[in-house]
């Protein structure tokens, strides 16, 4: 993977920074504050189905990340991003950090 430049960086870490504060800020809401919601939402059929979809993307990109053999941050560390967070989250602070190694290899030489 070629390294993203700062701006393109830093347009990921703005997405990663929304993605864990709005939509995990919105969830943490309705868990803590009005749990009919919460309850609600998981017995509707089309939510459950946008929550597996989430839960089967995240499997898709542990494996896509173990089999491109990205070791630091690996698909683990991906994983628990995505329980965490978000697929809002996740996938662009993985981008974000991946891109950071990169180019820090890139500049060290190693």
């Amino acid at each position: 993977m070629k390294p993203l430049n700062q701006a393109q960086e830093a347009a990921l870490l703005i997405i990663a920074v929304f993605g864990l504060i709005v939509p995990n800020g919105a969830f943490l809401y309705y868990l803590f504050i009005d749990t009919s919601v919460l309850v609600m939402a998981l017995s509707n059929p089309v939510a459950v189905v946008f929550m597996s979809e989430a839960l089967v993307l995240m499997v898709v990109f542990a494996w896509l990340i173990h089999r491109l053999n990205f070791q630091s941050p690996g698909w683990l560390a991906f994983v628990i991003m995505s329980l965490v967070g978000s697929m809002a989250f996740s996938v662009p602070a993985y981008l974000y950090l991946i891109s950071r190694k990169i180019r820090r290899e890139a500049v060290t030489g190693k």
